[in-house]
């Protein structure tokens, strides 16, 4: 009971002053941190997250909400009539999500920028030793003010975020970051654990293959490029329960990794007919965004296999039709082709030394 009660509660308070409004003028426009976010050694995928972290101007910025906090360990309280936001460090009540949902499809979020922005810490200390043991513990606190640097406390909807360095680097709060472009990003809230210790080296190295492979097929994709699209293959993969590797190599074969591709009708990265898109209210301009593409390409090729029962015939179906195939009038060369890209891509992880992922 003791050890309860000298334990160290935090608090971070964001006063907000202005004489009329506390909102800026403009709005920004934010980035979907389209990794995976590991904290405390769980795996949380951001695009399950009621809302999302996201960068602005380079920073990481996370949403200070119950589900958050219940992860990283906070409570976050607004008084908007004092302008006053409050944050307190609690212990992490949970090491994961409740569910699976897709909640957030990789939208880039519009935020407002809250200005006059003070922050201060206030820290509960431990002053027990000098009690009675009879006597109830009152806490005394100290505070300090903390810099936000270039960054700022922004605004999306109703959620507030802040800059995750801004406690990630606080020596108070004890939490610690480290971000991995091959993986994702990784916070410890825990002092005595650095969260460079959860770093995946598997997952980044297979990552890192994948990349590579688009590269090797195709030179004119950039290394940056490469590896936003391997994240969108394996973001639908994962969304619509089927291998990111059947993906890539579709993507390969359809149109050799351009997401400009246009040929016989047929549009983006996985060739997508523009007809078969209306009937989902997708455009033929939208097809040419490689996210619109694949996730359009994803579900399709993932209803085909849920409704044949097996990828042959699923991917028949893809490249000429399920007329075709319910009159019989199908071959198997396309599925062959695909399935023979499929095993190249595999291999070459494996001799390359990049692993499967598995």
């Amino acid at each position: 009971m003791a050890k309860k009660l000298v334990s160290v509660w935090l608090s971070l308070t964001v006063l907000l002053f202005s004489t009329i409004t506390i909102y800026a003028d403009d709005s920004v426009q934010g980035q979907f941190l389209n990794r995976n976010i590991d904290i405390n050694g769980y795996r949380i995928a951001n695009y399950y997250l009621d809302d999302p972290f996201f960068l602005y101007q380079g920073v990481t910025y996370f949403p200070l909400n119950e589900e958050m906090g219940d992860l990283l360990g906070f409570r976050a309280e607004m008084d908007w009539e004092s302008r006053t936001l409050t944050i307190t460090k609690i212990e992490p009540v949970k090491n994961g999500l409740d569910s699976g949902t897709l909640k957030c499809n990789l939208r880039n979020p519009s935020a407002i920028v809250l200005t006059n922005v003070t922050v201060t810490e206030k820290v509960k200390t431990d002053n027990t030793a000098e009690l009675p043991s009879e006597l109830a513990y009152v806490p005394e606190y100290k505070k300090e003010k903390v810099d936000l640097g270039s960054g700022a406390l922004l605004q999306v909807g109703d959620t507030l975020y802040l800059p995750l360095r801004t406690l990630s680097g606080n020596d108070s709060f004890g939490w610690s970051a480290f971000y991995d472009d091959y993986s994702g990003l990784y916070v410890s809230t825990d002092p005595t654990v650095s969260a460079v210790l959860y770093y995946d080296a598997e997952e980044a190295n297979y990552n890192r293959g994948l990349a590579a492979y688009i590269t090797a097929k195709n030179s004119a994709v950039s290394k940056s490029k490469a590896l936003m699209l391997v994240f969108l293959f394996k973001h639908e993969a994962e969304v619509n329960g089927i291998n990111e590797r059947l993906l890539m190599a579709m993507a390969q074969k359809e149109s050799g990794f351009r997401t400009d591709a246009v040929g016989s009708g047929a549009v983006g990265l996985m060739q997508i007919m523009p007809a078969t898109a209306e009937r989902f209210g997708i455009s033929k301009s939208e097809l040419l965004d490689p996210h619109v593409n694949i996730e359009f390409g994803s579900k399709y090729i993932a209803d085909k296999i849920d409704y044949y029962g097996n990828q042959t015939t699923a991917l028949s179906a893809y490249n000429q039709g399920g007329a075709a195939v319910s009159r019989g009038s199908y071959n198997t060369r396309y599925a062959g082709r695909i399935s023979g890209a499929e095993s190249s891509l595999a291999n070459y992880l494996v001799n390359n030394g990049y692993g499967l992922g598995d």
